[in-house]
């Protein structure tokens, strides 16, 4: 018959699978500490020798997947965005619309891995990682910005200062784009008006125009995305009207037409998309014709939208 193991034996080896996992407890934590105390997302293995940790405990934190290893001696936390991390493998903070998505501002889905290098940078590296540091197939491709920084005192290790980011937008982004993220910025409270006029000197003439589109009203990108369609096409748009009963509708275009700019994130469950229709029963009953858009529309097909709410229009009139 099977023989029971010592109860003595039982509890040792318990008291030793304890310690275990306490010891991985702690060198997660330990990976970790120096980042929070230096309010970084992005230290050298110098840094984080010099607080304690020993190369094992690096290797370790970056086997179970505590740490990611853009380039060596640089590491950053698991949860560091894809971009960042791809970004630091080239060999540069993240600019452009990758630093501007870090400050919470609205940047599309669809993005190139934007790097900013100083003139002199070498040892460059291309867009190609494996294993953990995989930045995954929407950052497959790469843009440099080499400009000297508006502000390189507010430039991180791992990203420029979020007016330089700005700026770089507008230098680099289509021009609906980069209005929408200027109205996103503007919304959030990350710059203020006063920035923009920084922010105009930095570009050409030609680009300097698009700080005449900017509303901070917008509450997302693609509302603004729609709204410079709208207007652009010479039609009366009023952004964030309140309908008593109703609440905010995205866009009033010429008083009569509601332009609805919808997104997965908050209208894609049961009960928003209830409440949505509850809302449009009650604008259709206020005699305001509905529109509504949806990401993928307001993002590749704003044509097709302003030749709808023109038809809406038209119908509305003669109704």
């Amino acid at each position: 018959p099977p023989v029971s193991p010592c109860p003595c034996v039982l509890q040792i080896c318990r008291a030793a699978a304890y310690c275990a996992a306490g010891c991985r407890f702690t060198a997660t934590m330990d990976a970790l500490t120096p980042f929070s105390r230096h309010a970084t997302i992005c230290l050298t293995r110098r840094q984080l020798l010099a607080h304690g940790l020993t190369p094992r405990q690096l290797a370790a934190a970056v086997a179970r997947g505590t740490l990611v290893r853009p380039r060596r001696g640089l590491y950053v936390p698991a949860h560091t965005a894809r971009g960042v991390v791809a970004a630091l493998h080239v060999g540069g903070p993240a600019a452009c619309v990758t630093a501007v998505e870090t400050y919470g501002i609205w940047t599309p889905d669809r993005r190139l891995v934007h790097v900013w290098l100083k003139p002199n940078a070498a040892r460059l590296r291309a867009l190609r990682l494996s294993g953990r540091t995989a930045v995954g197939e929407a950052h497959h491709e790469l843009r440099r910005h080499w400009r000297p920084l508006l502000e390189s005192d507010q430039c991180e290790s791992w990203r420029v200062g979020v007016l330089d980011a700005l700026v770089q937008v507008v230098r680099c982004q289509p021009r609906a784009i980069a209005i929408a993220v200027l109205d996103s910025a503007l919304h959030q409270g990350v710059i203020e008006r006063q920035n923009l006029e920084q922010l105009a000197v930095q570009v050409t003439s030609r680009q300097r125009r698009v700080f005449d589109r900017i509303d901070a009203r917008a509450e997302s990108g693609t509302e603004s995305l729609v709204r410079l369609a709208l207007v652009d096409a010479g039609l009366r748009v009023v952004p964030q009207v309140l309908f008593p009963g109703v609440g905010r509708v995205d866009l009033l275009v010429e008083g009569r037409i509601v332009v609805e700019v919808d997104s997965a994130a908050w209208h894609s469950t049961v009960d928003a998309v209830t409440r949505d229709y509850g809302r449009d029963l009650q604008l259709v009953r206020r005699r305001r014709w509905v529109v509504r858009v949806s990401y993928e529309q307001a993002m590749h097909s704003r044509r097709q939208v302003v030749e709808a709410v023109r038809a809406a229009l038209r119908a509305s009139r003669a109704s």
